[in-house]
């Protein structure tokens, strides 16, 4: 009799088995966004199987089986909450050398109808490659006005690698790079609000990643006067982000599959952060002479928190948090992740 881990693994397996046959043998018709969101009745039914049944192999099977089901479910609700907010914006095509058509041919057609096809398929992939190859370089700033005193920076990165550090006289400047889409940036400004919204986002579009290989960059700087609302949505790559000179008054991070690292300082009093994730390493530095409070809610999180202590299996604190000066305030929501908090 195999153990309750074997059993549990073993369910595992065959989920991600089934599924993936079903797929591939196009069976697999019922939109999955209309399941994922009710996992939690799977672990009621293990739950139930538990009580009513006694330590059998094919119960204990079934238990394992639901749970890994649960699991599975929960992991890709997660990380499809966090993609959801660009999912209009960005469609990702994996390009690995076969030339997979998206439509079913007619069944009908001559064997000379299929060549001619495949020929218009094949140019019409070599052109694409062609196109994706030339780099579209990019800067953009914008002036800033002595009546700013809040502003409000929002990036749409889709994937890539993306830094935001440093100072600038301008209100912001940045300077892109991409083989794949361009990117697009505005600002709005209300002088009665005495405040600036500037938005950098990837254009609209088909990204097109050739054997996994993608070049889109972008380099960032903030003024360090205005209070800032800043509003960090990447999808997949890595990002930079030193925010310790700026005033940053709200941080919101939205992701699927990334690699970040985030530096926040002590300019202000109270810096409210919130991070939704799905299968991402956040790696979190805050100075030490400020006090620290984080909020976990997620599936199975890894997590390394220097000097935080444990409140409650939700809730770490740095000592004294209470009686600081200046507090963090962070609420993490993730799927798969790994989150650390180091102290400087």
């Amino acid at each position: 009799m195999k153990n309750s881990k074997g059993v549990f693994w073993g369910g595992v397996l065959i989920v991600i088995g089934i599924v993936a046959l079903l797929r591939k043998l196009d069976l697999f018709y019922f939109h999955w966004d209309s399941v994922l969101p009710y996992w939690p009745v799977l672990l009621i039914l293990a739950g139930i199987l538990i009580l009513v049944t006694d330590r059998h192999a094919p119960a204990r099977a079934l238990v394992g089986i639901l749970i890994a089901f649960a699991v599975f479910g929960g992991l890709a609700h997660r990380t499809d909450r966090a993609f959801d907010r660009h999912r209009d914006n960005w469609n990702f095509n994996w390009n690995d050398g076969d030339h997979d058509d998206e439509d079913e041919d007619d069944d009908n057609d001559e064997e000379d109808d299929e060549d001619k096809d495949e020929d218009y398929e094949r140019e019409h992939s070599r052109r694409e490659d062609e196109s994706n190859t030339r780099l579209k370089n990019n800067s953009y700033e914008y002036a800033m006005e002595d009546f700013i005193q809040k502003a409000n920076f929002n990036l749409e990165g889709g994937a890539g690698s993306f830094t935001l550090k440093g100072n600038t006289d301008k209100l912001f400047q940045a300077d892109t790079r991409s083989s794949v889409l361009g990117f697009l940036s505005n600002t709005t400004i209300n002088k009665l609000a005495n405040t600036a919204t500037v938005n950098l986002k990837m254009e609209d579009g088909n990204v097109k990643l050739n054997k996994g290989e993608i070049s889109n960059k972008a380099q960032i700087e903030l003024n360090d006067k205005p209070i800032w609302n800043i509003d960090l949505g990447l999808g997949a790559g890595k990002g930079d982000f030193d925010l310790s000179s700026y005033k940053v008054e709200a941080l919101k991070v939205s992701t699927g599959v990334a690699d970040m690292n985030i530096r926040l300082g002590e300019k202000l009093d109270r810096t409210d952060v919130n991070i939704e994730a799905g299968v991402a390493s956040i790696d979190l530095e805050i100075p030490k002479s400020v006090g620290c409070e984080i909020n976990l809610d997620g599936a199975l999180n890894l997590t390394s928190f220097d000097d935080l202590e444990k409140i409650n299996d939700k809730l770490y604190r740095s000592p004294g948090f209470e009686k600081s000066a200046k507090k963090i305030n962070i609420n993490f929501e993730g799927g798969l992740s790994k989150v650390k908090i180091r102290r400087y």
